[in-house]
């Protein structure tokens, strides 16, 4: 039976993303359109533009979180990193992105912290900060997002590498205590996280989320303007977007080879740097400065969910006022039944997306427990539309959805969201059944238990706060995915995140804060369930918090 569930596992995760690469390839197999895209206004610039802000904000996000990791474990607070990164990382993309906005426009929250008393200014000064055409700030959104997911990449795979045991000889040869750890530990996590590194890079490269609320406009980046180009009726148009997502492919491709070279010159110049005998013992320096650039950061994103509620219950709001000098509740209260009716649909499509994916995911663990190298293949399997362009998977997924007559339903979303949020699953569940001592099994199957017993009275209680903290996970990630419920649900299902792009699109900055509320309590309302849930279940056994 088990090995069914991990066949049926991975045709679940496989089948869209097969079938959206096959589609994407005959739809988007045409010259003609291949031209019109090359040729197409902005095009060069767009291309660029998605270039730089993925390989920028990647590199910034990986360097930051290999130094805070590194700052933590050598430090001694490893734990208040994690739960520093924990708010930042739940808070989807698109309600970052809102937030941010909010922040550093001109008459945002950041200026007003410092107008009039140190810039004197009482209007907001014309500057092209939100949006500008250097995507700097589409860069910082991107780079502060990743760098929290990465620095749990980064956690997690600390459990494969000794460093203790690294940082202890460097200390004995008189090494400080980073560059014993970026000459001998960081190689090795890296190593560990290549697939990760993978999937921020493609991220960064073809996302419309932060794009929409923070990049550039005139021209956008290459994934919205293929994401403009499909919502075109014209059908010439939508047939361009489907060659363009194929190039988009292709870059995607061509970026992660030309990083991984760059990542074999790194390696030769961590080697020189380990082999030059520099003991470089006094490192204060180093850490305030990498210290205070996490501190900003994390700062910057703090600011954001304020700037996110003070928005949307704020009245009028004049610059360079701190506080608005009213509040109001009169947007709350006249969206409150679209709220209920969309706050519902994405309530339940996280729910089945957790509850189904666990379910998924569960019984396959248990058959591949022993099994390390088939688990890390089936992780590699699931991990790949992680590591394909969202909008060229999507656009082929679409024409199988709509061959199925399924599109625009519930079940489509369901589907199209456990195809994001399995990886995650698998990369919680499996490694924690793994690490599970084989004997207890053996035991319980020598007292008498069948194997259906033993998995439920032995196996699954103690696989309890992996399975609370994947279902958050799950819940958490099905609220943020934007185009995956755009491309499903074909406009018919709509929830807090399709709702806020909308916001957006509109210019309405308090609606869009409305909905980016709703978009950040979710995964905090997840993760908060799951842990007054640990605390009900552990709340007889010692030791456990």
């Amino acid at each position: 039976m088990t090995r069914i569930a991990v066949w049926v596992l991975m045709l679940v995760a496989l089948i869209p993303t097969g079938a959206g690469l096959l589609a994407a390839l005959i739809v988007g197999l045409d010259i003609d359109a291949f031209a019109r895209v090359v040729h197409a206004p902005g095009f060069s610039t767009a291309v660029l533009s998605s270039v730089i802000s993925g390989v920028v904000s990647t590199a910034l996000a990986l360097l930051l979180a290999h130094a805070l990791v590194a700052l933590a474990v050598t430090g001694g607070w490893r734990d208040r990193l994690t739960s520093l990164s924990l708010p930042l990382l739940a808070l989807p993309h698109l309600a970052l992105g809102i937030g941010l906005a909010l922040v550093l426009a001109p008459s945002g929250v950041l200026l007003r912290l410092l107008s009039p008393w140190a810039t004197g200014w009482t209007l907001p000064p014309d500057w092209w900060i939100v949006r500008d055409p250097a995507g700097l700030t589409l860069i910082l959104g991107l780079t502060l997002k990743e760098t929290c997911f990465l620095i749990m990449a980064l956690i997690a795979a600390l459990s494969q590498v000794p460093a203790d045991r690294f940082l202890r000889q460097g200390a004995t040869l008189g090494y400080g205590n980073l560059k014993t750890w970026f000459t001998t530990v960081a190689p090795l996590l890296q190593q560990q996280i290549r697939l990760p590194v993978a999937a921020v890079l493609v991220y960064g490269l073809s996302n419309v989320e932060l794009a929409l609320t923070l990049g550039p406009d005139l021209p956008p980046t290459f994934a919205v303007m293929l994401w403009r180009w499909l919502s075109d009726t014209d059908p010439a148009m939508q047939t361009q977007a489907f060659a363009g997502s194929l190039l988009l492919l292709l870059l995607s491709v061509g970026v992660i080879v030309a990083m991984a070279l760059t990542g074999r010159g790194v390696r030769k110049l961590v080697l020189r740097a380990a082999q030059s005998g520099a003991r470089r013992s006094n490192e204060r320096t180093v850490r305030g400065v990498v210290a205070g650039t996490g501190i900003v950061l994390w700062s910057l994103g703090m600011l954001a969910v304020a700037a996110i509620v003070l928005r949307s219950l704020s009245g009028p709001w004049r610059f360079p006022n701190l506080l608005p000098p009213t509040f109001d509740a009169a947007t709350w209260l006249r969206e409150l039944p679209a709220l209920g009716a969309t706050g519902s649909a994405t309530l339940l499509i996280g729910t089945l997306t957790a509850i189904v994916g666990a379910l998924l995911v569960l019984p396959a663990a248990e058959q591949v427990s022993t099994q390390p190298t088939t688990r890390r293949r089936i992780g590699v399997w699931l991990f790949l539309p992680l590591l394909l362009p969202q909008i060229t998977l999507l656009f082929g997924v679409q024409v199988l959805l709509s061959r199925l007559h399924v599109d625009g339903t519930a079940t489509a979303v369901v589907w199209l969201h456990l195809v994001f949020a399995l990886p995650y699953l698998w990369g919680v569940l499996a490694p924690a059944r793994a690490a599970l001592d084989p004997r207890l099994r053996q035991v319980s199957l020598t007292l008498g238990k069948s194997p259906v017993q033993t998995w439920w009275q032995v196996t699954l209680p103690l696989q309890a706060r992996a399975l609370l903290l994947a279902l958050a996970l799950g819940f958490s990630i099905s609220l943020a995915l934007y185009l995956p419920t755009l491309f499903a649900g074909a406009g018919r299902v709509t929830t807090a995140a399709t709702e806020a792009a909308a916001a957006v699109g509109s210019g309405s900055l308090r609606l869009a804060a409305v909905h980016a509320i709703l978009l950040a309590l979710g995964p905090l309302l997840g993760f908060a369930t799951a842990y007054a849930a640990g605390r009900l279940i552990f709340r007889t056994r010692r030791g456990v918090n």
